[in-house]
């Protein structure tokens, strides 16, 4: 197998580069994702144990519901469906899940014991290894010659297939907070409705938060990887609200990545329509990564032929919304 990489592997521009990756199993009622990211927890730990590195944190993952949205409930009833574990949590339970947690606005919290996160950049270097890695930029017009070329090129997709793929990429700008030892280990967490998310204290990074609504268009190769004091300001709002305890906080760190995003949230992986042996995959920023060997497994099913592609993975327009990310919807 060759595999061709413009940046060098786990590179801060890629959709995989930052340091750390959150772990959940909710997908409102979209099951095939649940199961998928339940095999994909497999087999990371298989990975682990093969390497010998720890790439997985089991700190938990709580989903604080604060409006009117289903996403939980339809969440909670695919979980327990399924056999995997949660637990709805009143507001005041909700309290031990963090040192500080404001919780005026809280109806409830659902919380998935067994998720957690993944060290993104320190994984993708793992699986890079043993691979032969070239370097380089490969244009449609001019592919490799082989069988069977798979364009998994994240942002930059659409701009080598611009008729077919249909992605909006956009920024993300991304916090850590100074917090205290108290608050390593602490759950991962997403204010669905907010639009935030975010995870407590791990590695000496301080407590990462990054809001999730709709960021700006971006060219991922030109982006300045600044954050902007628009979103600084709204980040250290939200601390303050949801984390009380840190409202005075000092931000210790900030990274800026891209999301790369179909208008329904599903993934996007199908048949190149005139080119026998490709196959595009993309549209996984925010929610892709921690499905990562698991989607590799269905991809190879699929060019092998012991499966087809799931119909809501198809070329085209998309209509509806899947839910799969709160990034796509539009404020």
């Amino acid at each position: 197998m060759r595999v061709v990489e413009q940046y060098a592997a786990g590179n801060v521009r890629s959709g995989s580069g930052g340091d750390t990756r959150l772990v959940r199993f909710s997908h409102g009622d979209a099951e095939w994702y649940t199961l998928l990211a339940q095999r994909a927890l497999d087999l990371w730990r298989e990975i682990e144990d093969e390497a010998g590195v720890q790439l997985f944190e089991p700190v938990g993952f709580a989903w604080f519901e604060t409006a009117n949205d289903d996403f939980t409930r339809r969440s909670e009833r695919t979980l327990v469906r399924l056999g995997i574990p949660c637990e709805r949590l009143t507001p005041e339970d909700s309290r031990r899940l963090y040192p500080s947690l404001g919780v005026d606005d809280l109806r409830s919290t659902l919380f998935e014991p067994g998720a957690g996160a993944l060290w993104a950049r320190l994984a993708t270097r793992t699986l890079a290894r043993g691979l032969r890695l070239e370097t380089g930029r490969v244009p449609a017009g001019d592919p490799p010659p082989a069988d069977v070329v798979v364009w998994a090129c994240g942002a930059w997709l659409p701009g080598l297939f611009p008729e077919l793929v249909q992605q909006r990429i956009s920024r993300r700008d991304v916090f850590f907070a100074g917090v205290d030892g108290s608050w390593a280990g602490t759950p991962g967490f997403c204010d669905y409705a907010g639009p935030y998310y975010g995870h407590g204290e791990l590695g000496g990074l301080g407590l990462e938060f990054a809001w999730d609504g709709p960021g700006a268009e971006i060219d991922p190769d030109a982006l300045e990887r600044v954050p902007e004091h628009e979103s600084q300001q709204r980040a250290r709002a939200y601390l303050a609200r949801r984390f009380p305890a840190l409202a005075d906080a000092p931000l210790v760190g900030a990274r800026v990545c891209q999301y790369d995003l179909t208008g329904d949230t599903h993934f996007l992986f199908a048949r190149h329509p005139e080119e026998a042996g490709w196959w595009l995959l993309g549209g996984s920023s925010g929610h892709g990564f921690k499905h990562g060997p698991a989607l590799a497994e269905y991809v190879a099913d699929c060019i092998e032929g012991r499966r087809e592609p799931e119909p809501f993975h198809a070329l085209g327009p998309r209509e509806g919304h899947a839910g799969l990310r709160t990034a796509a919807v539009e404020a």
